[in-house]
């Protein structure tokens, strides 16, 4: 009986143990141009990962939201302080895009003189895998020169039309929009034309513009750099910040894998001051207003700040409002802090509306805790979203230049007593929750597949080889049409050849009759 203690011992040793990864990977995630959403989002990524006892680097242009002994965060820009704006003052499409361009410039022009990240590119064949965002940060790809790891891209704004088709997977304009657009795949003959002509037109700015300006800047410093389009093309992996009830459902390749909702999280306990708050709202609940990272309350225009003061007086809920500054006369049913736990202020059951700038991540964690939305879009993807969500009778919308005190108010009540809009997002919100395995883990047990499996060739599909005219086979349908054209000349000729003949040989018989 004892002879058998060591071996139970060393069972149970094994069993324990063989919950620990097998490999551990060192992994390089790259976003230094990026909101501070999208920076977020590459941390829960990276949080994932060294949970699974991976190594994790982040290039960032933010300081660190994450702090375990197996992450590094790198802020490309050094002592240099990340550029500020007003979001207010980027409604203007003109001035945004402008704007947007100059601090792509600004960061890629300090990245490259920036010593640790050129110890990280001298290292970068120490990393199993390199993964950026699948658009804006060309400028990371001077990683991919000679680069012997696995390159995965991320899509930041969920299933959208040129991420998917980078892998070859060339969807329908019918039923997928444009990252431009505010359509779902639900669209009118009228939406589908402006998709179609938009698809395209977007592809060429971003190749004949775009490209063009991101070419030259790298080639100042990295003279060998390939065309900047190419490298999408070597991407294993494209991890889509999507799922069916976040977007339409679409036919996606093994190598696209969904990961919607990777950064929202169960509700966790309130800060005590917070919690009594919440609790005193009774029945009428609670509203939570915040425009996000990319903005702060404290830059909303004066008028308007004013109209949602009022609004909130007169509304019998209690209000918590990410709110920066002290200059505003407050009502006694609204508390501001400058920082705030958003989810778990959303996961709170006494929480019955949240006023939002509608961020691609604050939509998510909106429908993760089945919260309505009443949105106040600013500037970049946020209107696009805010019309989604309407779309879906998630929300209602208004418009920053024409926001009064009173269609606050009438909103809200809508939105808190049509119980509708609380019925859709709680039925999305049990469906995000209802995962075997949750996005964290799909996220890394995919990035492992690949570097197990060597890039997992096996996964590559063959119409990524194709562009899209051979996709669609319009090359093809082309051939076919001139074979069918030259047969039918062949045909025309020898039927007007053999019609003659027949008439000038009738014509000699009725010769010989005469």
């Amino acid at each position: 009986m004892t002879s058998r203690v060591p071996l139970l011992v060393c069972l149970a040793l094994c069993t324990g143990l063989s919950t620990i990864p097998a490999d551990a990977y060192n992994i390089l995630l790259a976003t230094p141009i990026a909101s501070k959403s999208l920076h977020y989002l590459f941390t829960a990524i990276g949080e994932n990962l060294v949970n699974a006892n991976h190594t994790v680097t982040l290039l960032t242009s933010f300081p660190p939201s994450l702090s375990h002994p197996n992450f590094r965060s790198l802020n490309v820009l050094g002592e240099v302080p990340q550029p500020k704006y007003n979001v207010f003052e980027m409604r203007d499409i003109t001035k945004a895009r402008e704007k947007f361009t100059q601090e792509i410039f600004f960061i890629g022009g300090i990245m490259w003189e920036n010593e640790e990240v050129k110890e990280v590119w001298n290292k970068r064949n120490s990393f199993d895998a390199f993964l950026t965002p699948a658009y804006i940060n060309e400028i990371c790809m001077p990683f991919l020169l000679n680069y012997t790891g696995h390159y995965m891209i991320v899509s930041t704004p969920g299933v959208e039309y040129s991420a998917i088709s980078m892998a070859g997977n060339w969807l329908p304009p019918s039923v997928v929009p444009s990252m431009t657009l505010p359509y779902d795949g639900d669209m009118t003959f009228f939406e589908r034309t402006v998709n179609v002509i938009a698809i395209p037109l977007l592809y060429f700015h971003k190749k004949f513009t775009y490209f063009v300006q991101m070419q030259r800047l790298l080639e100042q410093k990295f003279p060998e750099i390939e065309p900047i389009g190419s490298y999408y093309s070597r991407a294993r992996l494209t991890l889509i910040n999507g799922h069916p009830a976040l977007d339409s459902p679409v036919p996606l390749l093994p190598s696209q894998v969904e990961i919607g909702t990777i950064n929202a999280k169960p509700a966790k306990p309130l800060p005590n001051d917070l919690e009594e708050f919440m609790a005193s709202s009774g029945a009428h609940g609670v509203i939570y207003f915040s425009i996000g990272s990319i903005a702060e309350s404290a830059d909303i225009p004066l008028r308007a700040k004013l109209e949602f003061v009022e609004a909130f007086r007169r509304l019998p809920q209690k209000v918590v409002w990410k709110y920066e500054g002290s200059d505003l006369e407050l009502p006694p049913n609204v508390l501001t802090r400058a920082w705030l736990p958003q989810q778990d202020i959303l996961g709170h059951p006494k929480t019955r509306l949240f006023i939002s700038h509608c961020g691609n991540l604050g939509t998510q964690e909106a429908k993760y805790h089945g919260v309505p939305v009443l949105a106040v879009p600013v500037a970049f993807d946020q209107p696009r979203n805010a019309a989604r969500m309407v779309r879906k009778k998630l929300a209602l919308s208004l418009e920053w230049q024409t926001l009064t005190a009173q269609a606050i108010v009438d909103a809200v009540n809508e939105l808190v007593n049509d119980t509708t809009y609380g019925a859709r997002l709680r039925t999305i919100s049990a469906v995000l929750q209802d995962q075997k395995e949750s996005p964290g883990a799909r996220a890394v047990r995919w990035i492992e597949y690949v570097i197990r499996h060597h890039g997992a060739p096996h996964l590559l599909y063959p119409g990524k080889r194709l562009h899209f005219l051979q996709y669609v086979s319009a090359d093809v349908l082309l051939f076919l049409a001139v074979c069918c054209y030259v047969v039918y000349r062949i045909l025309r000729s020898a039927v007007v050849v053999a019609v003659g003949a027949w008439r000038g040989r009738l014509k000699e018989t009725k010769k010989k009759k005469l």
